[in-house]
């Protein structure tokens, strides 16, 4: 009996961490002849549907709430409820993987099977596939897109703060803009932040540029947890300016990321080698 494996989507991380995982888990499916099923249904970006809240289906999807529990990230219980939960279902269901069981393959994938550069070119397709937004987050997509309306060629800048600190020095404003004044000629940005005091430090140093941006003058930092605490309506709204600014990025004529965040790995996979790291040279898996 053919094998399938149900993923756990908006488990515990970052939209975007969510989904490159989620990406990387469909080519290891695709290249071992695996199914490949998700469980959204108490994603953390979602308000009812999970995943169909914003995008549009593209495979098959389970409701058992009993993910919720044994179907974590990473974490394959040692012991207790959650052990012998897990040890049922897969009596119940031998042939079914679930996301622990095969977070390691996916995630080393670059190690194992092919080069990373292999991996990034193997993705932009299943991006392309998947990444499609439903009809109505489209239409207020646009409508915050439109919102600024920049004319002409730009670059985009995404410069992350807030909780990112944990987990890698923060990048200053002037190493962009150094790379970018490299690169080309262009002088209008789209910059995707969640400080807005990177907004003001770029007005500030560099008149020279014109810099659009959806952030607002009270956000100074993204923190996962305190976003996990916000009303549906709130995360709702939060999600859909932070995919209209990708947007804008990915349609940007240059990208400058950083590879070692979720979105700047998001970016190398749509963009190619269009998408610029301004902390490594080289996309990687994050």
């Amino acid at each position: 009996m053919k094998k399938k494996l149900i993923f756990h989507i908006g488990h515990s991380a970052g939209f975007y961490s969510e989904f490159n995982n989620m990406v990387l888990a469909i080519l290891y499916c695709r290249r071992h002849n695996i199914d490949f099923e998700i469980y959204s249904h108490d994603a953390n970006f979602g308000y009812e549907k999970g995943w169909d809240d914003f995008f549009l289906p593209f495979c098959k999807k389970t409701k058992w709430n009993g993910h919720h529990y044994i179907n974590k990230r990473y974490d394959n219980p040692k012991g207790g409820k959650r052990k012998l939960l897990m040890d049922f279902y897969k009596f119940l269901h031998p042939h079914t993987y679930l996301t622990p069981d095969l977070w390691n393959d996916f995630r080393h994938i670059d190690q194992t099977e092919m080069n990373t550069k292999e991996v990034r070119d193997a993705v932009k397709p299943i991006v392309n596939e998947i990444y499609r937004f439903n009809r109505q987050t489209q239409a207020e997509i646009e409508d915050l897109m439109n919102s600024i309306n920049i004319d002409g060629p730009y670059i985009g800048f995404h410069i992350r703060g807030g909780d990112k600190t944990a987990e890698h020095d923060i990048l200053n404003v002037e190493q962009y803009i150094s790379k970018a004044e490299k690169q080309s000629g262009i002088r209008t940005a789209f910059v995707y932040t969640d400080d807005y005091d990177f907004i003001t430090l770029l007005n500030h140093k560099y008149p020279d540029w014109k810099i659009y941006t959806l952030t607002s003058e009270d956000e100074h930092g993204y923190y996962h947890q305190k976003f996990l605490k916000l009303s549906p309506a709130e995360k709702r709204n939060n999600l859909l300016k932070m995919f209209a600014s990708m947007e804008y990025l990915r349609k940007s004529e240059y990208a400058f990321c950083t590879f070692s965040s979720n979105p700047g790995m998001f970016l190398g996979m749509c963009m190619g080698d269009k998408a610029i790291g301004v902390d490594f040279d080289n996309w990687r898996i994050w």
